[in-house]
């Protein structure tokens, strides 16, 4: 790990054509756009970015969704 390198689109679709990954960067690039954007906006009017509802990293987190209706189609322990 002591060289650092930039990560493509390749590297993280390596299974997609050429044609896909020309998509998959333009979609990437036009979702981080709308992210800043929002940033942005929010910065504009003092606000702040607002804190998830919930610990997305926290470890034996349920990966679920609450009332979600897929949720009923897992097996449940």
């Amino acid at each position: 790990m002591g060289q650092n390198r930039t990560i493509t689109i390749q590297d993280l679709y390596p299974h997609m054509s050429e044609a896909e990954l020309v998509v998959a960067e333009a979609n990437l690039k036009r979702y981080v756009a709308l992210i800043v954007r929002i940033h942005d906006r929010l910065q504009a009017e003092g606000k702040s970015w607002p804190d998830p509802p919930v610990n997305l990293t926290a470890s034996g987190m349920h990966h679920t969704i609450p009332g979600e209706r897929s949720n009923s189609l897992t097996k449940r322990n």
